[in-house]
């Protein structure tokens, strides 16, 4: 995500745009000159080189309304709470660590977890890729909470309801697991629909209520990896946001959430227009 590749990719998601700025900058600076001299007849801004350095003053202004931001933020009305969405490594950030699982909340990795997701990620490096640690604490936050018993070939048993979410943590980290998708017995294939995501988000929001204590939630781009959902990035962030606005004017599910989206995703989202239509 270099200066010029962010540049390039704000002229060619809005051309017209671009153009715009050149012809609003110019005339800008051109009436500027004429004022000028009007009223400083011994001003005298006249020749080629003057000119040129005009056309390159304005394109220099429209390259730098055309740079593609990595981070947007806005308030949510009628709250206290503040979204940001930015591009980086989920990790960096401070706070509860969301995180999508399966209804089981599976924790072998290779087949039922993939060890390429989130889910995987991290347990395989604040777990140690062993998931005994990780059981005990999912069964403990979760032993009061109905499931069902499901006879499978590999993986647990308990299965949860969509939206269920347990609170663990680290000497390091915090996370919610939420479940989001639903598992194929046979094959194993995790699978999630869009009413499977709201509602799984709006059970995340619900534990995160109770259990955030002040401390921010941190959200990636859930349903765009391994569940199948399918939607275009842009498309998916705008849902997440959505039901994330929603959830909090209902009540209130932290004072900061920030939804993190990995580098890759730079030039499928246009956060330029996603935090234009937020405020």
């Amino acid at each position: 995500m270099t200066l010029l590749h962010a540049v390039a990719l704000g002229i060619k998601r809005h051309p017209l745009k671009f153009l715009g700025e050149i012809i609003l900058a110019y005339s800008v600076i051109w009436t500027l000159i004429e004022s000028t001299s009007y009223f400083l007849p011994d001003v005298k801004v006249q020749g080629a080189s003057y000119y040129i350095a005009l056309l390159i003053l304005s394109l220099l202004i429209a390259c730098a309304h055309a740079y593609q931001r990595r981070s947007v933020q806005f308030s949510v009305g009628q709250s206290n709470t503040t979204i940001t969405v930015t591009f980086g490594d989920i990790f960096a950030h401070a706070g509860h660590l969301a995180v999508a699982v399966n209804e089981y909340f599976d924790s072998e990795l290779g087949l039922p977890v993939s060890p390429n997701s989130l889910h995987g990620i991290v347990i395989d490096r604040f777990f140690g890729g062993h998931p005994s640690s990780f059981d005990q604490l999912v069964a403990s936050d979760l032993a009061n909470t109905r499931s069902d018993l499901v006879q499978r070939t590999g993986g647990k048993a308990h299965r949860y309801a969509i939206g269920t979410t347990a609170s663990i943590r680290t000497s390091s980290r915090r996370f919610l697991l939420f479940a989001l998708c639903t598992t194929d017995i046979g094959t194993f294939k995790a699978s999630a629909t869009l009413p499977e995501l709201v509602c799984a988000l709006e059970g995340l929001c619900e534990k995160a209520r109770v259990v955030l204590g002040g401390e921010a939630l941190i959200v990636p781009l859930v349903g765009s990896g391994l569940s199948g959902l399918g939607l275009p990035a842009n498309q998916l962030l705008q849902l997440i946001l959505v039901v994330l606005v929603n959830e909090t004017k209902k009540k209130q599910v932290a004072m900061e959430i920030t939804v993190v989206l990995h580098p890759s995703r730079f030039d499928e989202v246009d956060l330029g227009s996603i935090g234009a239509f937020w405020r």
